[in-house]
């Protein structure tokens, strides 16, 4: 699992605490899982929005910490059609293949 910071400074006031993107492999281990889970629930705490691909198994629990957790989700997909964000899709595009193993 991977986890980057995204640059919010041009975005919603809703996103202006922080944002991390989390991007996994296409079949985690436990231990990737319980990572997924404690790292976003680490970063919302301290009030950061997530980012991932909720059709992804990672992605999905990211989204579900995120939600527990009261802090904005975001899909990465949907981040990325954002002007000043095509570096975050190029990222995750690129290492995708290396995550999916």
């Amino acid at each position: 699992m991977r986890v980057f910071i995204i640059d919010t400074s041009n975005m919603g006031l809703e996103l202006r605490g922080g944002l991390i993107g989390v991007v996994g492999s296409v079949a985690p281990s436990t231990e990737e899982k319980r990572d997924c889970i404690d790292t976003v629930s680490r970063y919302a705490q301290d009030g950061w929005a997530i980012a991932a691909d909720p059709l992804t198994p990672i992605g999905r629990l990211a989204a579900l910490a995120a939600e527990t957790a009261c802090v904005p989700f975001v899909s990465i997909e949907r981040l990325a059609a954002r002007k000043g964000t095509g570096p975050i899709l190029a990222f995750v595009r690129e290492r995708g293949p290396e995550l999916r193993r």
